[in-house]
């Protein structure tokens, strides 16, 4: 009698923990896990305007993300325009954290003193050219992105950003 019970309370025991003994990433599945990005990110609200001008390399490097879905899904709030005008308006009406465009596009924001974000995406592009944006940008997108690499690319810029108009507001 007290070997059954031991028993039965072994395997009761060995039930009850059976969700914590899952192997490699199954532990992602369960309800309310998963990876860090994954995650919607609680109080994270920034704006990102995506230009994906034709004559860009951003449609090549988004082609294979779906873009806003991911940046949403992260706890952004996207919009992607086409048109110059439609960019130009949006830049005018809106405050954006950060600036998806184009290396010629970036340049040209960036000698209007926008205060924002600017994330260049650079994919045909001389060594000399790339260097000189990686210079003048904290983050460049290099290649193109899927949805998980687009969403660290988007944090690592805001994040980047974010200090350097800390310091100079106060500076």
């Amino acid at each position: 009698m007290r070997k059954m019970f031991r028993t039965s309370v072994f395997l009761l025991c060995g039930l009850g923990s059976a969700n914590l003994l899952l192997p490699c990433g199954d532990k992602f599945l369960s309800v309310g896990r998963g990876t860090r990005l994954q995650q919607a990110p609680r109080g994270r609200q920034e704006s990102i305007l995506i230009y994906a001008n034709s004559a860009s390399d951003v449609p090549a490097a988004l082609a294979r993300a779906s873009v806003e879905n991911a940046l949403r899904v992260a706890g952004y709030r996207p919009k992607a325009v086409s048109l110059a005008a439609e960019f130009e308006r949006e830049l005018s009406q809106g405050k954006w954290d950060l600036v998806v465009v184009g290396l010629a596009d970036a340049e040209a924001l960036s000698k209007r003193g926008e205060k924002v974000g600017i994330l260049p995406v650079v994919l045909k592009a001389t060594a000399v050219q790339l260097k000189e944006a990686q210079k003048q940008y904290p983050v460049v997108l290099t290649k193109p992105a899927t949805n998980d690499g687009l969403v660290r690319i988007v944090y690592d810029s805001l994040s980047s950003w974010t200090r350097i108009l800390k310091t100079t507001k106060t500076g």
